[in-house]
């Protein structure tokens, strides 16, 4: 009937009214989504760093929660109220957390899970040292001090991700997820493998992994990085020498280990000029030698204990084996009987890091956009050690890269001195570097460009 064709072009009329709005609902969408992560791809990392130092409030809670952590320093593993620390900005920021990882580690999420997932990385403990800095916020515990600037990290790490949530909340952080990162147990303690454990098992596949250390004797404002091996591996070693006591006068009535442990030291010596090749660098250093407290006793044991640095796992591998071959057969040559302990299981091996050459790109384009072209240098490999190589095996990209601190009157005193300082017009520096490698990759689908 006329009545029921008439119904019928009203449903049509309404159903292409309804079709034409859900239409132009998701073109809208789209184009935000597009407009969002061109604006992520947009962002000058040159103007976050502007911002960041421009923002007085921003500044003022940098250096508060920095200055909060260096009172307070803790070893590896017992780091618990820095990680209270960690979660309390965290909660403030509204960023959710799992808290407990390795004890004390803390990994925090931001985005929205459809994307890339990039980490980044900050290490929170101290070291057992007497601090003498003479700065007004100096360790408030004896024997305990932040002479790696690990206060730093945790700060330039937390400061990321105020920038970070700020760019969610305005709709420019991009597509995907970001990992920040806040590791125990960096000095020796091989802390990385937790976090790495913990997002292994959380079904995280990081497409790439980012990390900073403070450099004393570079400028603040300057940062430096290379491809390919940027620091070694490390391993650490005590070796007993067991003879037999007698008095200083009469040392042909004993076998004397403290003639046996510098013998020993002089030709571990020999591992680097005649076992290792020329072109692979390493190190053999004896750093301790414990003997006899009577200046007439010749002791029944002496100790000596050090560090062997390669710049391979395979070199490495082989100055194991050979210096525990020297160690044991110098000390029977004296007569003594010798044990020999790298200590794997308390300072487990650290591999050397590797930064893969999309990780160093991504590192360097946006180090010159931040710093300018002089600001981002390149650097000889350090024989120092880091843990952050546990991030970039299996087959993550990454890049570790040095942080000027020398400035201000500060930064002049290395890593691991107890008058060790940091100048702290690094701290927006770091937060703002670390925001613009996350911006980066989040803004840039296409993972054969890293």
């Amino acid at each position: 009937s006329e009545e029921h064709r008439e119904r019928e072009r009203e449903m049509t009329w309404r159903g292409g009214r309804v079709s034409q709005a859900w239409t132009r609902l998701v073109l809208t969408l789209a184009a935000l989504s597009v407009l969002s992560c061109a604006r992520s791809a947009s962002i000058d990392p040159a103007g976050l760093l502007r911002n960041a130092r421009s923002d007085e409030k921003f500044r003022q809670w940098l250096v508060g929660v920095r200055r909060e952590l260096h009172r307070k320093p803790e070893l590896m593993y017992k780091e618990h109220e820095t990680s209270k620390v960690i979660q309390r900005e965290l909660e403030k920021l509204g960023i959710p957390f799992v808290a407990g990882i390795g004890g004390t580690g803390v990994v925090a999420t931001l985005g929205n899970g459809d994307g890339p997932v990039v980490g980044l990385r900050a290490d929170m403990d101290a070291l057992p040292i007497d601090e003498d800095s003479g700065v007004a916020f100096r360790s408030e515990h004896d024997g305990r001090m932040h002479a790696c600037g690990h206060d730093v990290h945790v700060t330039m790490l937390l400061g990321a991700a105020r920038m970070l949530k700020d760019l969610e909340g305005s709709g420019e952080l991009g597509a995907g997820t970001v990992k920040f990162c806040f590791q125990p147990a960096e000095e020796g303690g091989a802390g990385a493998k937790h976090i790495r454990r913990h997002l292994d098992g959380s079904g995280v596949a990081l497409e790439s992994m980012f990390g900073f250390h403070v450099w004393p004797g570079l400028k603040t404002g300057v940062a430096a990085s290379r491809k390919g091996t940027i620091m070694a591996s490390a391993a650490f070693f005590k070796c007993f020498f067991k003879g037999k006591g007698t008095h200083g006068a009469m040392p042909h009535l004993g076998r004397d280990p403290v003639v046996a442990a510098s013998a020993a030291i002089q030709a571990l010596q020999t591992l680097v000029s005649r076992i290792s090749s020329p072109f692979d660098s390493s190190v053999v250093s004896v750093t301790q030698f414990k003997a006899g407290e009577a200046f007439n006793v010749i002791p029944d044991e002496t100790m000596i204990g050090g560090t062997v640095r390669a710049t391979t796992e395979e070199s490495m591998r082989t100055l194991i084996k050979e210096a525990t071959s020297v160690l044991e057969n110098v000390g029977r040559a004296y007569g003594c009987e010798v044990t020999v302990d790298f200590m794997e299981q308390e300072h487990p091996i650290t591999p050397p890091v590797v930064n893969s050459a999309g990780g160093y790109g991504v590192a360097e384009r946006v180090g010159k956009a931040l710093l300018g072209e002089e600001g981002m240098i390149e650097v000889e490999p350090s024989m120092a050690a880091e843990d952050f190589s546990y991030y970039t095996q299996g087959g993550a990209e990454g890049a570790f890269v040095f942080l000027g601190i020398s400035g201000g009157g500060e930064g002049d005193f290395p890593l691991h001195h107890p008058k060790f300082t940091a100048d702290e017009e690094v701290l927006p520096i770091g937060a703002a570097f670390h925001t613009a490698l996350a911006l980066d990759v989040l803004g840039n689908r296409d993972k054969a460009e890293l």
